[in-house]
């Protein structure tokens, strides 16, 4: 495809764009404070990726807290632990056969 450049203007002048300073010191404090901003948070986004991996390693730590905690639980209630710190925190001992007696109203 052939363009012909005679009747486009291939060279444009420029005139100097002349901005005050006033307009200069604005533009770069907004800039600054954008990109204060931007680093403020990624900072916080940071912080906070600490925050939550703090969160799970205490959660994963509570987790198998409350599972040794429930074997512990699960032991201490079968009927033969029970029988047996019965028999020792009432000073109770054994029922033997020979010992019983049968009582007839």
């Amino acid at each position: 495809m052939a363009v012909c450049l005679q009747y486009q203007s291939v060279y444009v002048k420029r005139e100097a764009a002349v901005v005050s300073l006033r307009v200069q010191i604005v533009a770069a404090v907004a800039l600054l404070l954008v990109l204060g901003a931007r680093v403020w948070v990624k900072l916080e986004a940071t912080d906070l990726g600490y925050q939550l991996a703090r969160e799970r390693s205490r959660t994963i730590e509570l987790d198998m807290e409350r599972r040794e905690l429930e074997l512990q639980r699960s032991v201490l209630l079968r009927p033969d632990a029970l029988s047996a710190s019965a028999r020792k925190m009432a000073h109770l001992e054994e029922h033997m056969a020979e010992r019983s007696f049968r009582v007839a109203y």
